[in-house]
């Protein structure tokens, strides 16, 4: 069994096994929102939504769940680097899709993960990338 916030803390714990990588100490939806919430490699969880995943075991007291978690991160694009970094940004994309579907066995049992997408998106001010990964996450409460 997990409860959202275990989720949520299992996730965290696979991010920041990704180098340079710090959760900002703010709600996620308030990340690019507020002043000062971006950091190179600042990153945030967000469990969007959670669903009855129409599982069943004859007997049993849990509850099958299956929760939308996102991770939004922003990456620093410098001005005479930006093609070499948005390059960068995918490669450390690519590795923290792989560090969040890495076994959860000695975190938190019972936790299975499926990547869905990423969208990324580059404000006006072109100094930060700023990506979003969705995955699926089948637990029990």
């Amino acid at each position: 069994m997990a409860s959202f916030a275990e989720v949520r803390q299992a996730i965290q714990e696979k991010v920041e096994t990704v180098s340079g990588f710090i959760l900002i100490q703010l709600p996620p939806n308030y990340f690019r929102r507020v002043q000062n919430t971006i950091a190179h490699k600042g990153f945030t969880i967000d469990i969007s939504t959670s669903n009855d995943s129409g599982e069943r075991i004859r007997g049993a007291a849990a509850i099958y769940i299956s929760s939308t978690a996102r991770v939004i991160f922003a990456y620093r694009l410098r001005p005479k680097d930006i093609i070499t970094d948005y390059d960068n940004c995918l490669d450390v994309e690519q590795n923290v899709i792989k560090a969040v579907l890495g076994s959860y066995s000695g975190i938190q049992a019972g936790i299975q993960v499926r990547y869905n997408r990423s969208t990324r998106d580059v404000p006006d001010s072109m100094e930060y990338m700023i990506v979003t990964l969705e995955f699926t996450v089948l637990h029990t409460i």
